[in-house]
């Protein structure tokens, strides 16, 4: 997986924000103003009203002038409050709040970088990992069983290892980032509801018959294998869900999504029935792509310590583990007795 995953300026931080807030209020205001206006959104509302103030009668006019002046103060004041908090809710989550454990995953990574190759030749990108080397360097000068074990069952596993270790770094990172791009992705399409959501109310106005406005749900993160080029093989299972944030990114990180919700409706509160079912949806979706994110992320960490457990109660080598070597556990008898000693 390769790639950063910046959050666009104008969903990030106080931009992000302000659009929210700025855009929430402007809808609230025009649910009132069209639903006063408008004709048909204006007769739904003292027709609801007329019958929740008179219960079991018939309605017939004149409807008196004060008591549809109070049904015009509760659409004012009561029939749309809930739609500036209902956005303000969707403020968080911040995309950026995984920054830090993103970079921290990035600096490890690096710290773990090497390679080997079938000659048994290391390459580490830190003094401390080119240390592997040295040792085998120094063990040349050494010889006997316990040298041979060290070397065999400690030391060239650890060249594998390492590389593994980097390489789950870079997978579970990667897993990181898509839960980030799925929160951008997440906030753009609050932005877009808003702004349809405005432009239906609007059309109320404009037509009896309005045409369709449109909304759509995320797209997922590219799913791949993402397990190219790992030592040793990790035993994981091929059914295991990992998002690929590489290919999202390389495919460009906000796709246009499918239309899939229709918002149009005859009365302003018809359109805002809908617009609550359309956040409704939208966490719904945004949920499912984090439950895959987890789902990802405890697939690796099973396969991760049933490898280790493996490895360790057998005393073997493993893709993120090395066995204990028996030099560990020589006595002095052992080693001045010949099972190591300096090479002649």
């Amino acid at each position: 997986m390769s790639g950063e995953v910046t959050t666009p300026a104008d969903l990030a931080g106080g931009a992000y924000e302000g659009t929210v807030r700025q855009q929430a209020k402007k809808l609230h205001d025009e649910l009132i103003k069209q639903t006063i206006e408008d004709m048909e959104s204006w007769m739904k509302a003292v027709e609801n009203e007329w019958a929740q103030a008179h219960p079991g009668e018939q309605m017939g006019p004149p409807i008196p002038p004060e008591e549809v002046q109070g049904y015009r103060v509760k659409v004012q004041n009561e029939y749309f409050e809930w739609v500036i908090p209902a956005f303000e809710q969707r403020l968080k989550p911040d995309p950026d709040d995984l920054d830090p454990v993103i970079d921290t995953m990035r600096t490890i990574e690096g710290m773990f970088e090497g390679s080997a190759d079938t000659a048994g030749n290391f390459t580490g990108a830190s003094a401390a990992l080119g240390r592997i080397n040295d040792v085998r360097v120094e063990m040349a000068g050494w010889e006997g069983t316990f040298k041979d074990n060290f070397i065999d069952n400690f030391l060239t596993p650890l060249q594998s290892v390492v590389p593994n270790q980097r390489k789950l770094l870079s997978v579970v990172r990667g897993q990181l980032e898509c839960n980030k791009i799925i929160y951008v992705r997440y906030r753009k399409a609050v932005v877009e509801l808003l702004k349809k959501s405005i432009d239906a109310v609007q059309m109320l106005n404009n037509a009896r018959d309005p045409k369709s406005e449109l909304w759509g749900t995320l797209v997922a993160c590219a799913i791949g294998t993402a397990l190219g080029a790992v030592t040793g093989g990790w035993g994981l299972a091929a059914t295991a869900v990992l998002l690929d944030a590489g290919g999202t990114l390389a495919q460009g990180l906000l796709p246009d999504p499918p239309p899939t919700n229709d918002l149009s409706a005859p009365t302003a509160a018809e359109v805002a029935v809908k617009i609550s079912e359309a956040l409704n949806k939208l966490d719904a979706d945004t949920y499912e792509q984090e439950r895959m994110v987890a789902d990802a992320l405890n697939a690796l960490g099973a396969m991760l310590e049933d490898n280790r457990a493996t490895s360790i109660k057998a005393n073997t080598p493993g893709a993120f583990s090395v066995a204990e070597p028996k030099l560990n556990e020589a006595t002095p008898g052992q080693i001045t007795g010949g099972s190591f000693r300096p090479a002649t």
